[in-house]
């Protein structure tokens, strides 16, 4: 169980979101902002960049696992951004909302030593 804190794709795929989320809560000076949907800036964002750029970091930036990666964060960003708002308005992202949790993965994925080993 210990071993899942060496993965540091993982760790920083929890802390970009988490590091996102806390801001929620500082912006909105609310525990609730926490769960909330929508805002600045996206925790769905933050985590899969976090991921990305840590996979990039760990095993290459021309490694196909790093691909999938960013593909699924493509998928993500144009989920918060384009699909979600014509679900629900509150749901959603403004294309600055998903480029600034990008951004908070990018800087979290960075802040962690890049040769935890993945397996």
């Amino acid at each position: 169980m210990l071993d899942l804190f060496k993965n540091t794709p993982l760790v920083a795929t929890v802390l970009s979101f988490l590091t996102a989320q806390l801001i929620k809560i500082i912006t909105h000076r609310s525990l609730k902002a926490f769960k909330k949907y929508g805002g600045m800036p996206s925790g769905h964002a933050a985590a899969m960049s976090g991921l990305a750029f840590t996979l990039g970091r760990c095993v290459g930036y021309s490694s196909p696992i790093t691909a999938v990666a960013v593909a699924l964060l493509m998928v993500v960003v144009s989920d918060a951004v384009n699909l979600r708002p014509y679900v629900r308005e509150d749901l959603g992202h403004s294309w600055i909302e998903a480029f600034a949790g990008i951004g908070v993965g990018f800087l979290v994925s960075h802040l962690l030593p890049a040769r935890i080993p993945l397996w």
